[in-house]
């Protein structure tokens, strides 16, 4: 026997139904706040991946064997696609720009739980607004998608906040040329103990670690001094951007860092309400990007969802939706193949429709209609032939309703 991929999932029909439901679920969404969905390809230029973040990034990617000039890469994520889509047509398309996809990316990474080499990821992107009720549109988005799925907001938290109001926290503690290594500290900072992080905070330079520890602990920004220019711009859209939300379970966190030096503004991550879990969302707000990857200077806010930590979530809390399997018809045939085919061709405009295979009696036959959950029964044999009549049971019910085999394709069974 050979063993599937590690780290990628298989989705037997069950699953795949509830995967599915989900992602229809994510989809009405993201069209319900005007986003249109796009498609793009499963490979990618490796130059393109690396301008994001680096050549770097080659050890955690699966990379193509190379093949003259070009060096391919499966894509790892969806950000730096839509920007690509985006420059290629940016002069023509109409502000501000609205996508959305659900597909799958791979990743080279140790699998755990929440975290697969290829994973299905719900990404949302908005071009061309840089107010904050850009970002607090992307971020309402990202909430109703989960309690759209039967969330309540007591079961996740969303945390916020200003990249530059980090910045400037962290440049005034540990200088401009510590302040990026101090940030990858604090992103850190739920993930350790108190007295690690101390330790870590000391690493980094911070020779005030209580009075850095109690800002990134505040849980009023009110309460929040800072002194540097960039920190109070960041403390200012923060709460523009909050001001505009009117979800119970968003508050402002001066600690989440997103880890990625790209954000430009807003960030934000969903976690589950008691954070035993990984990340379901995260997200912000990258006003550099575009010009970065060659277009003309655009402000961008987005989010990625992955399905992996989503589903453990939505099992977490029962509010996985239930796959919903059954044909409408299974014809169960005696003798009759021919005619069965006919008549399941005709039915199969208007419904779905099942017709035993396998030469069995016809009570195998029923047990195996009731087994694939089929909602009626039709039994097509020589009687049913000749007369050109036949019997529909409801299999729920009991209920039965003869029909003629005639008006079969006219009438409403």
């Amino acid at each position: 026997m050979i063993n599937g991929v590690k780290g990628a999932t298989d989705f037997y029909p069950e699953e795949e139904a509830v995967k599915q439901a989900v992602f229809s679920s994510l989809k009405r969404t993201a069209e319900s706040f005007g986003f249109r969905g796009i498609a793009t390809p499963v490979i990618e230029n490796f130059e393109l991946l690396s301008k994001k973040q680096g050549d770097e990034i080659r050890s955690q990617i699966f990379t193509l064997e190379k093949k003259g000039d070009e060096e391919l890469a499966m894509r790892a994520e969806f950000t730096p696609s839509f920007a690509r889509l985006f420059i290629e047509k940016q002069k023509m398309l109409v502000k501000p720009v609205k996508w959305f996809c659900i597909d799958r990316v791979w990743r080279y990474e140790r699998p755990q739980a929440g975290r697969q080499r290829e994973f299905y990821q719900f990404n949302v992107e908005l071009y061309g607004s840089p107010e904050p009720v850009a970002d607090a549109e992307i971020i309402s988005l990202a909430v109703d998608a989960l309690k759209n799925l039967g969330l309540k907001e007591a079961d996740f938290v969303v945390k916020v906040n200003s990249r530059k109001l980090l910045q400037g926290i962290a440049e005034d503690f540990a200088g401009k040329g510590g302040a990026e290594e101090l940030i990858r500290v604090i992103d850190k900072k739920s993930k350790v103990s108190a007295v690690d992080f101390r330790k870590m905070l000391e690493g980094a330079g911070v020779k005030e670690c209580g009075k850095l520890i109690k800002l990134l602990e505040a849980d009023n920004l009110k309460e929040v001094k800072v002194s540097s220019p960039l920190a109070k711009e960041g403390l200012d859209e923060l709460k523009k951007v909050l001001g505009l939300l009117q979800y119970k379970c968003v508050k402002a966190s001066i600690s989440t860092a997103r880890g990625l030096s790209y954000y430009t503004g807003t960030v934000f991550e969903i976690f589950d309400k008691d954070e035993k879990l990984r990340s379901v969302c995260g997200g912000g707000r990258y006003d550099s990007m575009i010009m970065n990857l060659g277009g003309e200077p655009a402000p961008a806010v987005g989010f990625g969802m992955g399905y992996s930590t989503l589903s453990l979530l939505l099992a977490e809390k029962k509010a996985l939706p239930a796959p919903v399997f059954g044909p409408d018809i299974f014809i169960a045939v005696i003798d009759e193949d021919k005619k069965a085919l006919e008549v399941a061709s005709v039915l199969r405009r208007n419904y779905s429709v099942v017709v035993n295979l396998i030469k069995r009696n016809l009570g195998n036959q029923i047990k195996y209609a009731n087994a694939v959950n089929a909602k009626n029964l039709l039994v097509i044999g020589p009687e049913e032939a000749k007369t050109g009549k036949a019997v529909l049971k409801n299999l729920k019910t009991g209920k039965e309703k003869e029909i003629k085999l005639s008006d079969i394709g006219s009438e409403k069974l």
